[in-house]
């Protein structure tokens, strides 16, 4: 009787392991297939990068969407218009003020009342200054200058007075000029944020004739994901063979390269 108990409570055991190790694998799988998904999109979006980094130049004429909004200069050619978008620039936040005071306290004779004697001391302190968004509207990059035209304001930073772009994550793309002392730049949707910055890139890559930088970063961009890939996929990998096929949609299309993005 008492062997019978002890086998029923080894396979008890040993299904509860076996069921154990099912969720584990269950587990695992469900994560691999979720990063293989994400790496081939992502691929599939360095490879639309890549081409065209190749082939789009900007474009003119009667190519230039209706939404640019703005009058084009001799030559420019545009690269994308993204609209609502949001103007991003530091403002400062309320300020305090910080004091104390000092003295000296006297009885009063004849009362129960004191006089003080002394002064209050301190000083303002200014707000700390942070980016805030402070306007909505259309963000137009072409290949001599980006330009934000909203509801309230206007800016235009020009790539010959480029200092640096800064892709803040999560947040906002800044945009340095050398005709301007504080940084200010634009914010997008997260759904637009990966386009958006391949569009600066590579419009000042052009303005700067680096553009075959673009292109080697995008190889090597894909020469990792390839890699990425190739490891999940590789047949020593558990499971590997039996994973569903991944979609082909990139996370942020690029358009084709006859005619700008209106993102």
């Amino acid at each position: 009787m008492f062997e019978a108990w002890k086998a029923r409570r080894a396979e008890k055991k040993r299904v509860r392991a076996e069921q154990e190790a099912a969720a584990r694998e269950r587990k695992r799988r469900k994560e691999l297939v979720a990063r293989r998904d994400e790496i081939v999109r992502e691929l599939d979006f360095a490879r639309q990068r890549l081409e065209t980094a190749r082939t789009f130049s900007g474009v003119t004429g009667r190519d230039v969407p209706d939404e640019v909004g703005i009058t084009l200069k001799k030559g420019e050619r545009v690269f994308c218009v993204v609209t609502d978008t949001v103007l991003v620039e530091p403002r400062k936040g309320p300020g305090s003020w910080k004091g104390r005071s000092q003295g000296v306290s006297m009885p009063i004779p004849g009362t129960s009342l004191r006089y003080r004697i002394g002064a209050s001391r301190g000083e303002f302190q200014a707000g700390e200054e942070k980016p805030a968004p402070i306007d909505e509207g259309t963000f137009v990059v072409t290949s001599q200058r980006a330009v934000f035209t909203g509801q309230k304001y206007s800016r235009e930073w020009v790539w010959s007075k480029l200092l640096g772009v800064t892709h803040y994550d999560p947040g906002w793309t800044a945009l340095a000029v050398s005709n301007r002392q504080k940084e200010s730049g634009i914010a997008v949707d997260s759904a637009k944020r990966d386009a958006v910055d391949f569009w600066l890139d590579l419009a000042v890559a052009h303005a700067n004739d680096t553009v075959d930088e673009v292109i080697a970063d995008c190889t090597d961009d894909i020469g990792q994901l390839e890699s990425a890939l190739a490891e999940i996929d590789a047949p020593t990998a558990p499971a590997a063979t039996a994973l569903p096929p991944a979609p082909s949609a990139p996370p942020t299309a690029l358009p084709p390269t006859a005619s700008p993005p209106t993102v």
